[in-house]
């Protein structure tokens, strides 16, 4: 999968590799859709591309970015299919019925005498005073979250040397992983024409393999933690002194470390592995094919 919820169905459409999706929108922030099962015709979800479980965990641009999009779909709605009426949902957690953990909107077209239930029960089980006290507390919640002295400049000066830090390790540790693949692979290559021994080649492309599949990781992680940095220097609401590339939007959302095909086919790799395996399977079919052609003639 190439994105970062593991068997999440959403960052599979997000992806792209869902063709059997109904999608209505898509940039490079959002991607809106239809349900496998929706409420009423129209009925539409919208995702940020990053894996995000729910609403806790969104960045403020994440936040626009859905925000901005279920008004324009509530509006493409209205004009396409002209309903009553039209709800927006944003469910978190099981207690309030979220479904899938990739946090989503509903925008759900609403007629008179449709199939959906009523949202909100009739009359409250809250007393006067637990209202009072909750009030109480949610606005202190706030004035201490408006309040957060933000970080200094010499703070997110030391975030940014960390994160590069990270970036100069991942690279040397791509330079070191071609600077031993390349005489391994040669020497057991050469070894192998010599001695006019396949089996020999065949080991030397198995160390060609682990060692590009080691290069493509090291390419994956570098891209994360640069789009990291970028979003740290930007001022994103990235918690201050945190490493964790899961934060580090479209790049970072993916939290397996198995390289993709992109990283595979990126010009720090196939250029440079594409080459020594193509000599490889040479060296190995060689043999087979003068046989066969021996054979045949």
């Amino acid at each position: 999968m190439s994105n970062d919820g593991p068997d999440c169905a959403f960052c599979e459409i997000v992806a792209g590799n869902d063709p059997n999706v109904r999608e209505v929108y898509r940039d490079d922030r959002v991607v809106a859709f239809f349900p496998l099962e929706p409420a009423t015709r129209g009925h539409t979800l919208i995702v940020p591309h990053r894996h995000v479980p729910d609403v806790w965990g969104l960045k403020s641009s994440e936040t626009a970015a859905l925000s901005e999009s279920a008004i324009s779909i509530a509006h493409a709605l209205r004009g396409a299919l002209s309903p009553d009426g039209l709800n927006l949902i944003q469910s978190n957690g099981h207690a309030a019925t979220q479904t899938v953990p990739h946090v989503h909107v509903h925008v759900v077209p609403r007629w008179d005498g449709d199939r959906m239930p009523a949202l909100w029960p009739t009359g409250s089980t809250e007393s006067a005073s637990s209202l009072d006290s909750a009030a109480r507390a949610i606005r202190e919640a706030l004035e201490t979250d408006s309040t957060r002295t933000p970080p200094s400049a010499e703070d997110r000066r030391q975030h940014l040397s960390f994160i590069q830090s990270v970036i100069t390790r991942m690279s040397q540790a791509s330079a070191t992983a071609k600077t031993w693949a390349l005489p391994i692979v040669t020497a057991t290559y050469g070894y192998a024409l010599t001695q006019s021994s396949p089996l020999v080649a065949i080991v030397g492309i198995l160390a060609l393999l682990v060692f590009g599949i080691l290069d493509a990781n090291y390419l994956k992680q570098e891209r994360a933690f640069r789009t990291l940095y970028d979003e740290v220097a930007s001022g994103d609401n990235v918690p201050l002194f945190s490493m964790n590339p899961a934060l580090a939007g479209t790049e970072g959302r993916n939290r397996n470390y198995w390289p993709d095909r992109r990283d595979i086919l990126s010009w720090a790799v196939a250029p440079v592995y594409g080459p020594l395996l193509l000599a490889g399977l040479g060296i190995v079919l060689t043999p087979w094919l003068a046989s066969l052609i021996s054979r045949c003639s």
